[in-house]
């Protein structure tokens, strides 16, 4: 497996929006940081050719789950801009009890499309 030093680290958002009507739409960023998906956001508004309207931002690094489908929560793009989706990561050893644990605090889990939204729309 490759160095994980020279691999970008980018993780999920889910942007909400909608144009005009009363569905909700989403689109799917990978982005290093908020900076980095709004400038792509940006870049998807440039491009598109119907209005959109901000709902909101999620940033969802546990991945997303809808229907029969899931997002990964981490990908790892090499210098090339090329992607792999994990990376070899020395875990602690596991101990053999059967229960779960809940996770720590600020440590995401995967979320459903009925999950929380963590960021409004701006202003």
């Amino acid at each position: 497996m490759e160095e994980e030093g020279k691999l970008i680290k980018k993780s999920l958002w889910l942007f909400e929006y909608n144009r005009g009507d009363s569905a909700l739409y989403l689109q799917q960023f990978y982005a290093v940081d908020e900076n980095d998906v709004r400038r792509q956001i940006e870049e998807f508004i440039r491009r598109v050719d119907f209005p959109v309207y901000w709902e909101r931002l999620r940033h969802v690094p546990g991945g997303f789950t809808i229907g029969y489908s899931s997002l990964k929560g981490i990908i790892y793009e090499r210098p090339d801009g090329s992607l792999i989706e994990e990376v070899e990561e020395k875990a602690p050893p596991q101990s053999s009890g059967t229960a779960a644990k809940a996770p720590a605090s600020g440590e995401s889990t995967p979320e459903t499309a009925s999950g929380p939204a963590s960021e409004a729309a701006p202003g």
